[in-house]
């Protein structure tokens, strides 16, 4: 009888290494996958500015992969605006396309959007340009207390396109 004890003792403990195995394997694929799939979907380029009186711009560069002519970029960049605490009180997105040609790059269409991100803070305008190889948003948001505008914040993010086709 004991024999027939340790026989199953051995194929329940190949069980669990295998499990455990499989597993390993399972959480090393995942984590692989976990870590090429944002880079494949959006390369992302990070960048903080300080502002005076505690306020700071992080600005985020999100680049639209391209399957078509790869002389041509389409990304944006988001410019969060912060305050002390660390908290948006409002976005400017600049959209920028450009083509470039290894020796010069050329901004063909820039997009302006703007958002208020606390409910405090109203954008009174906004406007997009593009000159060169640039794509600039500017934004203007005020602060209000009790209706009356107290603060006016302005806000203009640029995004960059270089001969070579990489980003700032």
């Amino acid at each position: 009888g004991a024999a027939f004890v340790g026989q199953q003792d051995l194929a329940l403990h190949l069980h669990e290494l295998i499990m455990k195995k499989i597993f390993t394997l399972f959480t090393i694929v995942c984590s692989i996958l976990f870590l090429s799939l944002p880079v494949s979907a959006l390369e992302q380029k990070k960048e903080i500015i300080q502002l005076d009186n505690g306020y700071y711009l992080e600005t985020i560069i999100e680049e639209t992969p391209t399957t078509r002519a790869s002389n041509q970029k389409t990304a944006r960049k988001i410019g969060n605006y912060k305050n002390s605490q660390g908290k948006v009180v409002f976005t400017v997105t600049v959209t920028g396309t450009f083509t470039y040609t290894g020796s010069s790059s050329t901004c063909t269409k820039s997009v302006a959007e703007a958002s208020s991100k606390n409910a405090n803070w109203k954008i009174s305008s906004k406007s997009a340009s593009k000159s060169g190889n640039k794509a600039t948003a500017k934004a203007t948001a005020k602060r209000y207390v009790d209706g009356t505008a107290v603060e006016t914040r302005s806000c203009s993010v640029t995004l960059t396109c270089s001969s070579n086709g990489s980003l700032s």
